[in-house]
């Protein structure tokens, strides 16, 4: 197969797997610019049986329109092509750059609770769109979850008709296989009946060993129960405990039966933590103040301690209001900050605020820009956003993409990146955010040369929450 053009457009450049009946190959789309890479699966039936073919055939084409549908997630690849060529099957589907999470999991590698409670929204999120679309993967495990490198989300892969006419094929040939990788498969789905839980149940497994560090089939099961004690292998005190016990219920009759139901207690997870952090922080700040009232009343002098020079501060700190009416936007800034109202209908450039320099730095060290930029066409935020991922990555030297999450800006969907590299010879590290309305996309950034990022943090924030869009 390598150096074979499919079709006069698909041309194979390296083998990615192989199995009994399938194999899997990297390939170059020579019809479109820069030929991008895409993934060829090849199915081999392998068999001269009529009814193994028309049935081949007739599962190759039902779950070719499922894959087709599934791929309108952002987060599962999508469906590029499907075609027969001398009795095989091909599909060719969207190539994901990025690292498989199996590669994250190496042994011993243990994840924080936290770590492990943002790996289940996301792919308990996923799942979701999977589950209400009728379909059952049956073979999630870490080597089918891939990090993406441009906004660090998981992808789903693996789906399709290639599991289905393997099995048909395998049976006919008097052996008996079950879709799904031992381990992660849970009693049902071995059996050959799977349930939509049988994928809560893969979930659960890839969180256990994430924070014990311990592949499944070396967790501690009992004989009789099959129940997996893992709870000993741990050093935490959460719900997070139970859920997961709750989600790995050899039982799928005693599991959560909707994924819907595995985020609700994850959100509850969050909600309890969160009450209890408010409460010691609350406790704390109390505390505090009460010592640092009773020192400064008893040594005024001493409040001059905690007046770090040319500091800024959402608190100290005296705001003026700028307004552009022709952009119908307005924000707050500080009045020791530098104002250019700019304008620029080409550029979209509308203001920029310039923090005052420090004796440390001759360069300007915080800016804030604000663009409004129209858009030729009708577009999602989302697929805004994946643009704009693009062009950061792709066009920003040495770009690092540090944090990438759904916000809101002036009480409108936003999403908001955080990434860092080089401009102009230095080191600089920038936090963007963007929202569409009236057919227009608003970006305001904050930039400021790394080590000075977290100092003007606060003060940038504030101007950030500040904006109105009217």
């Amino acid at each position: 197969m390598l150096g074979t053009t499919l079709r006069g457009r698909y041309e194979i450049i390296r083998q990615l797997g192989k199995g009994w009946f399938a194999e899997t190959y990297l390939a170059k789309d020579k019809d479109l610019p820069g030929n991008p890479y895409c993934v060829v699966k090849r199915l081999k039936p392998r068999s001269t049986e009529p009814f193994l073919l028309q049935t081949a055939r007739r599962l190759f084409e039902q779950e070719a329109q499922v894959l087709y549908k599934l791929g309108n997630h952002e987060q599962i690849p999508r469906l590029l092509a499907h075609f027969q060529e001398n009795e095989d099957f091909y599909l060719v589907q969207e190539f994901i750059e990025g690292n498989v999470i199996s590669q994250e999991l190496k042994a011993g590698t243990k994840w924080s609770e936290q770590e492990v409670i943002k790996f289940l929204e996301d792919i308990l999120n996923i799942l979701k769109y999977v589950h209400q679309q009728n379909v059952i993967h049956r073979d999630i495990k870490p080597a089918n979850l891939i990090r993406r490198t441009i906004d660090g989300k998981l992808v789903l892969i693996d789906f399709g008709a290639v599991k289905q006419i393997s099995v048909l094929a395998a049976n006919l040939q008097g052996k008996t296989i079950a879709i799904g990788t031992p381990g992660y498969m849970p009693s049902e789905q071995n059996s050959g009946h799977p349930k939509f839980n049988s994928d809560i149940y893969a979930v659960g497994l890839i969180a256990i060993q994430a924070l014990t560090g311990m592949l499944p089939d070396q967790l501690p099961r009992n004989p009789n129960t099959y129940k997996i004690h893992w709870r000993g292998l741990v050093d935490i005190k959460s719900c997070l405990i139970d859920v997961l016990d709750k989600m790995v219920n050899y039982d799928f009759r005693d599991r959560y039966q909707s994924v819907t139901d595995v985020l609700q207690a994850i959100a509850d997870i969050k909600k309890e933590k969160k009450q209890s952090l408010n409460k010691k922080v609350a406790i704390a700040v109390v505390v505090v103040a009460f010592i640092l009232s009773i020192t400064v009343l008893a040594f005024p002098q001493i409040r001059q301690l905690f007046i770090l020079p040319g500091q800024d501060s959402p608190i100290n700190t005296e705001f003026s209001v700028y307004e552009n009416p022709n952009y119908s936007i307005q924000i707050q800034y500080p009045l020791s900050w530098r104002v250019l109202p700019i304008g620029d209908p080409f550029t979209g450039d509308i203001v920029k605020f310039w923090s005052p320099p420090t004796s440390s730095t001759k360069k300007i060290t915080a800016e804030v820009n604000i663009n409004v930029e129209n858009l030729k066409e009708p577009i999602s935020l989302e697929g805004y956003t994946n643009i704009s991922v693009n062009e950061i990555t792709q066009f920003f030297t040495d770009a690092i993409i540090h944090e990438s999450y759904s916000t809101k800006l002036s009480n409108l969907p936003a999403h908001q990146v955080i990434y860092s590299g080089k401009e102009e010879g230095y080191n600089v590290k920038r936090m963007a955010v963007w929202t569409l309305k009236n057919n227009k996309a608003y970006i305001i950034t904050y930039t400021a040369e790394e080590g000075q990022y977290d100092r003007y943090l606060s003060i940038s924030q504030k101007m950030i929450n500040s904006l109105k869009i009217y």
